[in-house]
């Protein structure tokens, strides 16, 4: 079976782990992880098809279930409460106002215009964003004319050196899981019991990410090694306790809010968007690590 990432990434490490640690061998499963970069909506529609069985993507599944794709979010690997990163002196996201901050091109970018959109700012002349890569985006970290790095979580361990502090959301129960894991209605009806055992293995490999540090590190370093060892320890202080299976529909809300989502009318909740049935199963019966 082929579980698709998008890019090798720290918040994805749980699957590294249920990969390289036995964790779906052990469940009776063969899953291969494998990494895409072509357009969700396209990645969807594979999954649809059947053309691969899992994929990664909580912005992809929401916003393909508000056009009535049938596919399920299952479990997450990590919530993120923290959008970005920034300097002491900016204790919440009003003081960036008229600040300079960095961003990428997709989740950080659409979180600054949500946040743009929620204090009634131009975000063409309130907010100054610039955009930028890997490099760039550490390179930030030790600019003092940014206030502020909107960035997926392999940018976080920079954030000690600059003197940046996370800056959580504003309302404490927002939450974007990150490396969802995801499939197909069609799987989930055809093939419920190898929905299952993925499921349990992912669990128990968010569990083991969590608490075995020194091994989780070098799984880290096979995978996501272009970080380098510093990178991924730092990375890993400040994600760990993230790590988490849980999905919550504030979470799915909050994905749906900050992509401008609409339902058409309809009244979507969270078993629209998710089948946790098997992470509640998955939790009941977890195992120690292999």
């Amino acid at each position: 079976m082929i579980l698709i990432l998008r890019a090798p990434s720290m918040s994805g490490l749980p699957f590294y782990v249920a990969e390289d640690k036995g964790f779906f061998e052990r469940e009776g499963v063969n899953v291969r992880c494998v990494h895409s970069h072509d357009p969700k909506r396209r990645m969807v529609q594979l999954l649809v098809e059947g053309e691969i069985d899992f994929y990664t993507s909580i912005s992809a599944i929401v916003e393909a279930v508000t056009r009535s794709v049938k596919v399920k979010a299952l479990c997450a690997t990590s919530n993120s409460r923290y959008p970005c990163a920034a300097r002491e002196e900016i204790r919440s996201f009003a003081d960036l106002k008229n600040k300079k901050v960095m961003v990428g091109g997709g989740r950080s970018r659409n979180e600054v215009l949500w946040l743009c959109r929620r204090h009634g700012w131009n975000p063409d002349q309130e907010l100054k964003i610039v955009s930028g890569d890997l490099s760039e985006r550490a390179k930030a970290f030790s600019d003092p004319s940014f206030a502020a790095v909107f960035g997926r979580p392999q940018y976080l361990s920079w954030l000690k050196k600059g003197g940046f502090h996370l800056l959580p959301y504003p309302d404490k129960d927002d939450a974007w899981p990150e490396g969802c894991l995801a499939t197909s209605q069609k799987l989930i009806e055809e093939k419920p019991d190898l929905v299952q055992r993925v499921v349990n293995a992912v669990v128990a490999a968010t569990d083991y990410a969590r608490t075995r540090k020194d091994e989780t590190i070098a799984v880290a370093m096979k995978n996501i090694g272009y970080l380098g060892q510093e990178a991924v320890e730092g990375n890993y202080e400040v994600l760990r306790e993230w790590y988490s299976s849980d999905i919550s529909e504030t979470a799915i809300a909050h994905v749906m809010e900050v992509l401008e989502l609409k339902t058409a009318g309809q009244s979507l909740k969270l078993a629209d968007f998710a089948d946790l049935s098997f992470l509640m199963r998955a939790n009941s019966m977890r195992y120690e690590s292999p």
